[in-house]
């Protein structure tokens, strides 16, 4: 009976060749026997994807003698999918035919943006050889720019930071981002990264915490000094406050995600955040606008709300005023001229004479507050959470629009 006959069989056991090929290369051997005899290329496409999975995360593999005969088949095949999963097994197993295709279609102009995109993926995922002066050439093209910036990061190349940094004030605030985080990925990049900071071509509003936390990871000396100098301040996290990001990691899981509601976390984000925050356009200027933040990473919303003096940008360093008349006031300073300060509270902008003040101490602590999400029900926890992953603004829950505005 012809493989396909067994269809039914095989795509049930289609995740297994991934647990298989992980375990043993030698499983290849019998897959790829399977895949060349089959005619159904639905058969095709789930084992393929298996063994890609399996072989995830792996840049070079030993090509098995039946490959290159069976590639020449699978290439040909009327099925995209087949076809895509074939190239990108080849490049695993270092055929220079594949390499050569893929990088044609990356750089066919006239390909759908999505195929191209995936040939790109594919390469960057192997290392491929020399990809990054051709990657370099396709950073003006708008439907790959995005994906480029991203992939650059695997490549040590001496001139990706001038080549993203000439580019950057075109860039999109997205793709911004991606350059950014490029950029702070490795020493030599993010010398220069911290270059354009210092001369204005990098706003510091463009720096997010999670990128800050990046760039201190890097452990290197000198650009820990001069990012504490040009941006704030970012510290470790403590014992006790790891314990409850840990504890609400466990609460926020996938499944109990899914019961959010984006509308409800959008009231009880205008409760708890909107003085301060900024999103989507509306909100407060004491702190850091987080539309363009890493909303969509779980750990950086969660070391944020347990942890917020671990990263402050310098522009949101809080400070302690005493005036001579005895007054208190905390807040962040706005403005720093000779003869006074403005100085932002949570609640009103306030002009301070130099005359008037007695002791302006810089705080190491962040304006917001620690503990609000220990202050709500899981239930709230979670849709806020769920609103503040969201990509596009909710409307308010019906009933709700007078009482926010």
């Amino acid at each position: 009976m012809p493989y396909g006959g067994f269809r039914f069989a095989f795509v049930i056991l289609a995740p297994l060749a991934a647990v298989a090929v992980r375990a043993d290369d030698s499983g290849l051997a019998l897959l790829i026997e399977i895949i060349a005899e089959s005619n159904d290329a639905a058969l095709q496409r789930d084992l393929l994807a298996g063994m890609r999975e399996g072989l995830r995360g792996r840049r070079r593999v030993p090509m098995p003698e039946d490959w290159p005969a069976a590639y020449a088949r699978l290439s040909k095949s009327d099925d995209a999918a087949v076809r895509e999963h074939a190239s990108a097994l080849a490049l695993t197993f270092g055929d220079p035919q594949a390499v050569q295709e893929l990088g044609e279609t990356m750089l066919d102009a006239q390909a759908p943006a999505e195929q191209r995109r995936r040939a790109l993926e594919a390469l960057a995922e192997s290392r491929a050889t020399d990809l990054a002066t051709t990657l370099h050439q396709l950073l003006l093209d708008a439907d790959l720019r995005s994906d480029v910036l991203r992939a650059l990061a695997a490549y040590p190349h001496p001139r990706t930071p001038k080549l993203l940094l000439d580019l950057y004030p075109t860039l999109s605030e997205d793709e911004k981002q991606d350059a950014v985080l490029t950029l702070a990925s490795r020493v030599e990049f993010a010398q220069a990264l911290l270059n354009a900071l210092e001369n204005k071509t990098v706003a510091a509003s463009d720096i997010s915490a999670y990128t800050a936390r990046q760039l201190q990871n890097l452990n290197d000396e000198t650009i820990s000094r001069r990012l504490k100098e040009l941006w704030g301040e970012v510290r470790s996290t403590s014992d006790v406050k790891r314990e409850l990001i840990a504890k609400y990691k466990d609460l926020l899981t996938p499944e109990f995600l899914k019961e959010g509601d984006p509308q409800k976390g959008r009231l009880v984000y205008n409760r708890t955040c909107l003085k301060c925050h900024r999103l989507y356009g509306e909100g407060g200027t004491i702190g850091p606008d987080l539309t363009g933040s890493n909303r969509a990473n779980l750990d950086y919303i969660l070391e944020n709300a347990f942890d917020p003096s671990a990263v402050i940008p310098r522009d949101y360093r809080m400070s302690t005023v005493i005036t001579g008349d005895g007054r208190v006031l905390t807040g962040i300073i706005t403005v720093d001229a000779p003869e006074a300060i403005v100085l932002q509270t949570v609640n009103e902008k306030l002009v301070i004479s130099r005359d008037d003040i007695d002791e302006l101490r810089p705080s190491p602590l962040s304006m917001m507050p620690e503990g609000q999400l220990e202050a709500l029900p899981p239930e709230e926890v979670r849709d806020l959470v769920v609103y503040l992953r969201t990509e596009t603004q909710p409307p308010l829950p019906e009933g709700e629009l007078q009482s926010a505005n």
